[in-house]
């Protein structure tokens, strides 16, 4: 790693001298992993334009590395859950561990967001396998498109398990089964010790939260009449849950003391339902946090103010991001943008 920059190799593991230092992901790995789309908007524009991928080593990304490391198949599958205010890059750790179980030859599931389950609904049917649960076939060709798309590093390990398959060209209406069943069969190949886990939910507790599906008496429907995805209790696997405050906050709403903890988002019936579970707090960075990303952001000559005749200081930038990551690479693209 350069002292103060991004590394030139990418390790799998982390010590707690690595904090604060940046590393570059692999451009393959990027694309193997789809983040290109998976990845928050501020970081695909910093992507596109530089055409690499440098991310910070945080404490949370330490501790969800030590968990990843420690699993075995002896005991059940560790469930940790990443929480903190807005912007403090919640969502950059989720994705940063996903790498981290593509890097170890981990089987990967990886939702976008559980939101996207609950409220982006294009059509519904009735299920077949149980009654009264709705199938969401649209997303759940998603879900499995990306399974595949993000797993081709050991694909050749899952298809040599015995599994059973169905033929080419069936319907979309299938694909929620589809899901169900790739679960069960990931669980009980876990639990056999064929392979090692990663599951990974962003805004996972919007599968507690309100959805915009309805019956046919045009009430809505709970979201656990949906097909479930984070019911996986089997052993030597990792489970890593984001909770996000946009499932209860109102963005109009300027008075209300916004809520943070994995209690207050998961609420009680999510909670008692993920537990037990490690929470990961993700906070504010440090100073020397903010000092290293101005110096990447500098050496890429990407901080500039208007038409580039005057370079922010650390202490300016400090100021107007308050040491929030979400705004600090937003007022930089938009700095560079306007300049």
């Amino acid at each position: 790693m350069y002292a103060k920059h991004h590394s030139q190799r990418f390790q799998d593991q982390f010590s707690v001298a690595d904090i604060g230092r940046l590393y570059r992901l692999p451009n393959e790995a990027v694309t193997s992993l789809g983040f290109q789309r998976l990845l928050p908007s501020n970081l695909i524009k910093q992507y596109d334009t530089l055409g690499e991928l440098v991310t910070m080593i945080r404490e949370p990304l330490i501790e969800v590395s030590t968990c990843m490391a420690a699993v075995r198949n002896s005991f059940p599958a560790l469930r940790l859950v990443l929480w903190g205010s807005f912007g403090t890059g919640k969502s950059v750790t989720l994705n940063q561990a996903v790498h981290l179980a593509y890097a170890k030859n981990m089987v990967i599931v990886h939702l976008y967001s559980a939101m996207n389950l609950t409220r982006r609904v294009k059509e519904v049917e009735m299920s077949t396998f149980k009654q009264g649960r709705i199938n969401d076939p649209v997303n759940a060709v998603e879900v499995l498109q990306r399974f595949k798309e993000q797993n081709q590093h050991v694909w050749k390990t899952l298809s040599g398990l015995k599994i059973e398959s169905t033929g080419n060209r069936h319907p979309p209406f299938l694909a929620t089964d589809c899901v169900g069943a790739l679960f069960r069969e990931l669980k009980r190949h876990s639990s056999a010790d064929s392979i090692k886990l990663f599951v990974a939910v962003d805004d996972a507790n919007s599968l507690w939260g309100k959805t915009l599906v309805k019956k046919a008496d045009r009430s809505y429907v709970s979201a656990w009449s949906q097909y479930r995805v984070v019911h996986m209790k089997c052993y030597n696997g990792c489970i890593l849950l984001v909770a996000d405050k946009k499932e209860v906050a109102d963005a109009r709403d300027e008075l209300t003391v916004p809520r943070h903890t994995p209690l207050e988002l998961f609420g009680e019936e999510g909670f008692h339902f993920i537990e037990p579970f490690v929470p990961v707090e993700v906070k504010l960075y440090s100073k020397e946090e903010v000092a290293n990303m101005y110096q990447y952001y500098h050496d890429k000559r990407w901080l500039a103010s208007e038409k580039g005749k005057l370079r922010l200081r650390p202490e300016t930038s400090t100021f107007l991001n308050a040491y929030n990551n979400n705004r600090a690479t937003t007022f930089n693209i938009f700095d560079r943008i306007t300049r």
